[in-house]
């Protein structure tokens, strides 16, 4: 079978490790091809715009192809519920999402007899990590309270930690664009093994994000010994709630007032036995090797 994977082209770097880990852990059945017209089976990456995703997948099927879904938001979409998706959901090989669909479904009450037939086709499944690149090293610097990634000063929080860590007189850095801060040093087009080198001098890293998403940095982090900070609501609890410091989403001033004495605290280190079951949580290869058994 000849499948595209190709993610479309975002600020975020999730998206697109998605994509290299489906060619990457893709089975021998399974030729990966750079145009999607060539392709028999199709991954649509699913940022929002329902009315678009559904029209595409009409498309992909009028053709006689199929289409798997990976589906990174739902409830921040312009048509939230799950309701607005079955359409475009009912119809693919797979859904695969970290957003726990059925708990949405349930929510929403739509537990009818569609619905049924439907969920057979989520996998729901966390974002992975190359645990041989994000590993931890005996020599720690703690140089930076925190890690932050995002868009800009005021996006997933980046401004309450940097403000936080401020307040402790410790530094904090940011994969992104320039801030303008004393405190925080910005690094953006830098290669994983300088990431994961940065993730290594920190303290925590940040997955304070107010809207639906992963948080891969979280994870990353995680496998290279730092403590994932997360809201407490957050779509990533079902995920890092073994390893994260959970702290409530309330207004900036008052995430500030919640992080600096964590902060002053200091983070527990994350111990050999925590590292391996995260590595073992987040490990791509048996994540994508359970995507294509089932797309297949």
């Amino acid at each position: 079978m000849k499948a595209f994977v190709t993610a479309p082209v975002v600020a975020s770097r999730s998206i697109g490790r998605v994509a290299e880990a489906l060619a990457k852990y893709a089975p021998p059945s399974v030729e990966i091809v750079a145009k999607e017209a060539d392709a028999d089976l199709v991954v649509l990456h699913v940022i929002g715009r329902r009315d678009q995703m559904l029209a595409k997948a009409r498309e992909i099927l009028k053709r006689g192809a199929r289409y798997a879904v990976a589906q990174y938001v739902l409830r921040s979409t312009q048509k939230p519920s799950p309701d607005d998706w079955f359409d475009f959901w009912i119809d693919s090989a797979v859904v695969w999402s970290y957003l726990d669909l059925v708990r949405a479904i349930t929510t929403d009450d739509l537990s009818d007899h569609r619905f049924e037939e439907l969920a057979g086709s989520f996998y729901h499944s966390p974002l992975g990590v190359e645990s041989d690149v994000f590993r931890p090293s005996s020599a720690v610097s703690n140089q930076y309270v925190i890690g932050t990634s995002g868009q800009s000063w005021l996006t997933e929080s980046v401004r309450e930690c940097v403000v936080a860590a401020e307040k402790v007189g410790r530094r904090a850095w940011h994969l992104g664009g320039e801030l303008g801060r004393r405190a925080v040093d910005c690094k953006s087009g830098i290669a994983d093994y300088v990431l994961a080198d940065y993730y290594r001098a920190s303290s925590f890293v940040s997955g304070l994000r107010r809207i639906e998403g992963f948080e891969l940095p979280a994870a990353e982090g995680l496998l290279c010994g730092a403590r994932p900070l997360l809201f407490a609501n957050s779509s990533g609890y079902d995920w890092y709630k073994p390893w994260g410091i959970f702290i409530e989403e309330t207004d900036r001033q008052g995430v500030i007032d919640q992080l600096v004495p964590i902060f002053r605290a200091g983070a527990k280190p994350v111990t050999a036995e925590e590292r391996a079951a995260a590595a073992e949580r987040f490990n791509w290869k048996t994540i994508v090797q359970e995507f294509w058994r089932r797309a297949l």
